[in-house]
């Protein structure tokens, strides 16, 4: 059977002490949503469910990740406690992270301003790892960086020949159950580490 430690109303009350955008944490719900129905189907019914609760916990990880890196750019009293000593260095990494948009005004004034860029997954686990965003933790942004490739696998082409060329083996009830035990580990350290301002305890 696959586990996931946690109730999803408990995942909920996680998100929300860490989350920024709220449209990107609703739409974190939603696929949580999806994910412990498919994870009961998958241990009830012997579904193979493998691939897209692989797939749907990886997504979860990188727009929980995601959501930081633009609290991180934006965020002035939202900017997390544990990382005060480091502001000034992740301003200025993130700042160099930007693309110029334009947008014309009412009254046909074109202004320019920057914005973050669309993040992949693996420059974004470089980014965490330069900023030591999940401290020292070698294991971490390695297993990450394994999950961005196994979620490549979505492509049933597997141009890069990423695991093994069957499908039923790459989606494995273990590397299902790792990536399931990595989103939760994700959930709980957003938590603990980086609380917004009035979950603070």
């Amino acid at each position: 059977m696959l586990q996931i430690v946690k109730t999803k109303d408990e995942l909920k009350k996680e998100l929300d002490f860490f989350v920024w955008d709220f449209k990107i944490g609703d739409n974190i719900l939603y696929n949580t949503t999806v994910l412990y129905e498919l994870v009961d189907d998958f241990n009830i019914n012997n579904k193979s469910y493998g691939k897209p609760i692989s797939t749907i916990s990886i997504s979860i990880i990188e727009a929980i990740m995601v959501d930081f890196i633009y609290r991180l750019y934006s965020g002035t009293n939202h900017f997390p406690e544990s990382l005060k000593d480091q502001e000034g260095e992740v301003k200025l990494k993130l700042r160099g992270e930007t693309i110029k948009r334009k947008h014309i005004d009412l009254d046909g004034q074109e202004h320019e301003y920057l914005v973050l860029k669309n993040f992949n997954f693996s420059p974004m686990i470089q980014v965490y790892e330069e900023l030591k965003l999940f401290g020292d933790n070698k294991i971490i942004y390695q297993s990450l960086e394994k999950l961005a490739f196994f979620r490549n696998r979505i492509h049933i082409n597997n141009y890069f020949n990423n695991f093994e060329k069957d499908e039923n083996e790459t989606f494995s009830k273990k590397r299902v159950q790792i990536t399931l035990n990595i989103m939760i580990w994700i959930f709980d350290y957003f938590k603990i580490h980086y609380p917004r301002p009035w979950k603070n305890i």
